[in-house]
């Protein structure tokens, strides 16, 4: 029964479900001598966690420091960066600015052209809403046969 206990464990173990209690179950049975003869296959891996626990680096780790003019070369680069944005935002601002201020010397002439560019634009769309009365029907057509 007790090797039934630790394929369920192993099990949960593989799939990384088991608590550190349980795992340390596991470490201390396959470390043992009473290891069922079909699982004696994960003792090697078992024992080797075992000794790889026990070791222990005792050197200091030392960081390296960080260097403050990598910093300040990252500020200026940045800032450099934001200015050239800037420049070229507002070069193209001035520029989209000139060519929409063209003006129409006669305002009727201006209002007609808005009429004709809004009529167009009616046409279109109502060209569009009648197709889209094609799908429509089509629609209809085929939830009735696939119902």
């Amino acid at each position: 029964m007790e090797s039934h206990n630790i394929e369920k464990l192993l099990d949960g173990y593989f799939e990384g479900a088991t608590t550190l209690k349980e795992e340390q179950e596991l470490r201390a049975y396959f470390t043992s001598d009473h290891v069922a003869p079909h699982l004696e296959e994960y003792t090697s891996m078992f024992t080797a966690f075992s000794v790889a626990s026990k070791e222990t680096y005792d050197a200091p780790i030392v960081l390296p420091q960080k260097q403050r003019s990598t910093s300040i070369y990252r500020f200026a680069a940045s800032a450099a960066a934001a200015v050239i944005v800037g420049l070229v935002l507002w070069t193209q601002s001035t520029q989209v600015d000139a060519s929409i201020s063209t003006n129409y010397e006669n305002e009727e002439l201006a209002i007609l052209k808005t009429k004709q560019a809004l009529g167009m634009m009616s046409q279109m769309i109502n060209q569009s809403t009648t197709q889209l009365e094609v799908v429509q029907e089509f629609d209809k057509a085929s939830s009735t046969l696939f119902k």
